[in-house]
């Protein structure tokens, strides 16, 4: 026993045991399959983005082209109708404001080649303002006062229509398009219809002459030549100035006047319409009669039959009271006759402000 203790003690233990475990994996009779290669399906991904990619783009440039020449065509149309209605207001001849209009257009290119313009693209009428404010064009209205230009870029115009870059590739090889403006220059004969009877003595005269100068003023100001008459009235009128683009015989014409008499204002209307009557053609001009009074009429006709002749003569009548005597009444019964309209002054401040309002809305170039 001793024996086996000494055995045992003389062991020794110098590194641990490791026990692993191993399984064997299960055998499996399926075979391994091969995934496909990817690289050929990528390609033919890129190519197709690559090709959506170049229709985009392409038609991205033709939108933008076209943007750009409806510009350009805008800006041509609109300089060719302004050119052609000044042309007309200055020479009343439609040849001629076709001309000008062509030769404007020419100078303005749409897609790098000038515009191409013939007598077909213009038309001749007549604008005033709408009852929403805005000018309504009539063609073939008389006075003529607008030309309407249309400008086109398509197979039958002389420009012929615009090609476009990726027409191949889009399916739409030309590009065709149009755009119309209208100028209106309005050319005007005035005549001032002043009351000079014997109420208009003292200040009330020195008022007018002061407001006459201001519609004057005003008027040199605006950027039609208007042309200017005056005619004046107590119980027998007078026709004091002829039309005239020199506006100082108006102011000159007004302070050499006379004053007294009684009051007649549809004979002062009447040597309005002599005077009217030796102006411009009507077929070009508008006309208009601005008929001022302190008093009430009391020598000849009525003023309303005279304001339905002139209205039928295609004249528009504002009318001007001016003092507290003034017979405002009937006055503005004979604006509206005329189709324009009636103002009232108690003073002369008052009467200031209405000559150079009436001045001010005289004359007016606008583009549609």
């Amino acid at each position: 026993m001793s024996n086996m203790k000494r055995n045992i003690s003389k062991l020794k233990f110098p590194h641990r045991l490791h026990c692993v475990a191993t399984v064997a994996p299960p055998s499996c009779a399926c075979p391994r399959q091969k995934r496909p290669p990817r690289s050929g399906a990528m390609m033919v991904l890129i190519a197709l983005m690559m090709v959506g990619f170049m229709v985009t783009v392409a038609f991205s440039v033709d939108i933008a082209h076209m943007h750009l020449t409806r510009t350009e065509l805008r800006t041509a149309t609109d300089a060719a109708s302004k050119a052609a209605a000044a042309t007309l207001a200055e020479t009343m001849n439609r040849n001629q404001a076709i001309k000008r209009g062509r030769e404007i257009a020419a100078a303005n290119s749409v897609n790098g080649e000038p515009l191409r313009l013939s007598a077909r693209n213009f038309q001749f009428g007549n604008a005033n303002p709408g009852k929403a404010g805005k000018f309504e064009f009539k063609n073939g209205g008389r006075p003529y006062n607008t030309v309407r230009v249309t400008g086109k870029r398509d197979k039958q115009s002389l420009s012929g229509a615009v090609p476009l870059f990726f027409g191949g590739l889009t399916g739409v090889d030309l590009f065709e398009t149009e755009s119309s403006a209208s100028a209106t220059y309005i050319e005007r004969d005035v005549v001032l219809v002043v009351d000079r009877s014997g109420s208009m003595s003292g200040s009330k005269f020195k008022d007018l002459i002061s407001a006459i100068e201001t519609f004057t003023e005003t008027l040199n100001g605006t950027p039609v030549d208007e042309y200017v008459g005056l005619a004046s009235y107590s119980e027998y009128a007078s026709t004091d100035v002829d039309l005239t683009a020199n506006l100082y015989q108006i102011n000159r014409g007004v302070k050499l006047m006379k004053l007294g008499g009684w009051t007649s204002v549809s004979r002062g209307m009447a040597a309005g319409n002599r005077i009217m009557e030796g102006g411009r053609n009507a077929k070009f001009v508008e006309r208009t009669m601005i008929v001022m009074t302190d008093g009430r009429h009391n020598r000849g006709p009525d003023p309303e039959l005279i304001a339905r002749e002139l209205n039928a003569e295609g004249i528009m009548i504002h009318t001007i009271t001016f003092g507290r005597n003034a017979d405002q009444r009937r006055m503005n019964k004979v604006a509206r006759i005329g189709g324009g309209r009636h103002y009232h002054a108690t003073n002369g401040i008052q009467l200031k402000k209405i000559y150079r309002e009436i001045a001010l809305t005289l004359s007016t170039i606008m583009t549609q």
